[in-house]
């Protein structure tokens, strides 16, 4: 049963019925998730492909999410222009980029084109996200936005050990120019049967007045993704320096954090609506805590590592899809802006993660990465539970932040 906090249940037609070109959107952000994500499984193979340490090229990552920092401007845009517009152009984007770092002879170059990927990237995940938000009543919004999540499993249960394949017929380079003739016939493929958007009718240009539960959610992303991508950043490595996992390894370690994400992503699909999205995202994160300390045991076996981590992605998953669900609520007069603020902490978090988490497993190795990450996932739920307080999730209209 739902709870007094949490107590709405999907009802009527408008609950199950999905939007038109709702599956358009969703193929289109497995796309762009393959191309995001195509370099840290193997973030290894690259950094020997371009003649740098691990290090240097999980330190660049950083650069990127640092880009994605832009979100809010984009957002805006996004309420200006409509979001099928803000969706087609970002994929193209995102299909050039992906070219320029299959084309990279060094650093200089493949870090102009980590910088593309951000910008195209964080336009098109606020541009859908806002969408979805726009169509689909609060009532069943963590179904949409957790089936259009399952894509970020999907790019690593389908995608990566596809790339591996690649990798393994031609070299670090041949996945990235499929990616991005792929993300340039589903950006035609968007425009021409996306249903066209109108711009926002709210007031996009003023201050935006925001209640202290709305700044501790925002804040609270900062640190849940800095958690989020110390994991990131050093998984593959450590999997490969404790047990010496392939290239061709890694490929099936990302087919298993693909299900891992893929169960947390439809696990809310199915059930966030009923629980309640405030249940289920303090719950899974209440979960991820002992999964983070319990990480350097992972050193001594395989098998105990690889349960450790996709333990870990299902948790987090169910937080990150339960937060989008919420997020997408705080502000319908600016839905995309404040996906905007939403992405932009969310990267900021990242981008501290990126470079402390490279940094600490050279330094001190795992356990260093391990007491980090939890400490940055303790702080955002300690976040979450006092900004949760004035939030109702019964509400079906926007401004359910008091």
């Amino acid at each position: 049963m739902a709870s007094e906090l949490d107590p709405e249940i999907p009802t009527g037609r408008n609950s199950e019925k999905l939007p038109k070109g709702f599956v358009f959107v969703v193929f289109a952000r497995f796309v762009s998730n393959v191309a995001y994500r195509m370099v840290f499984p193997f973030l290894p193979t690259i950094a020997r492909g371009i003649g740098v340490s691990t290090a240097t090229l999980g330190t660049t990552l950083a650069l990127r999410d640092l880009v994605e920092i832009s979100g809010p401007a984009l957002g805006k845009l996004t309420d200006r222009q409509g979001t099928r517009r803000v969706m087609v152009a970002a994929l193209g984007g995102l299909g050039m980029a992906a070219c320029l770092q299959g084309a990279s002879n060094g650093l200089v170059v493949f870090t102009f084109a980590l910088i593309a990927i951000s910008i195209s990237k964080v336009s098109f995940d606020v541009g859908s996200s806002t969408w979805t938000g726009a169509s689909v009543p609060f009532s069943g919004r963590s179904r949409a936005i957790g089936i259009v999540e399952t894509t970020w499993a999907f790019s690593f249960i389908i995608g990566m050990p596809l790339a591996a394949l690649l990798i393994r017929l031609g070299t670090w380079r041949t996945p990235f120019i499929a990616v991005s003739l792929l993300c340039l016939i589903t950006s035609s493929a968007l425009w021409v049967y996306l249903p066209s958007s109108s711009s926002s009718k709210g007031n996009t240009s003023g201050p935006q007045q925001w209640s202290t539960s709305t700044r501790l959610i925002l804040i609270a992303m900062i640190a849940l993704g800095t958690g989020h991508m110390m994991m990131l950043v050093t998984f593959a490595t450590f999997l490969e320096d404790q047990h010496g996992v392939s290239t061709s390894g890694l490929g099936l370690v990302a087919l298993i954090i693909g299900v891992a994400e893929l169960i947390g992503s439809g696990g809310v699909a199915m059930y966030g609506d009923r629980i309640g999205k405030t249940i289920v995202a303090k719950s899974a994160l209440l979960l991820s805590l002992p999964l983070s300390l319990l990480l350097p045991l992972g050193s001594s076996t395989f098998g105990l590592a690889l349960f450790i981590i996709a333990a870990w992605f299902i948790c987090t998953e169910c937080v990150i899809v339960s937060m989008l669900s919420i997020c997408t609520e705080l502000d319908g007069e600016a839905r995309g802006r404040m996906m905007g603020y939403v992405y932009a902490g969310w990267s900021m978090g990242r981008f501290f993660g990126a470079i402390s988490g490279a940094l600490l497993y050279e330094w001190r190795g795992i356990n260093a990465v391990s007491f980090a990450m939890t400490g940055a996932l303790i702080i955002g739920m300690a976040l979450l539970l006092i900004g949760f307080r004035s939030f109702d999730d019964s509400q079906t209209q926007y401004g359910v932040i008091r």
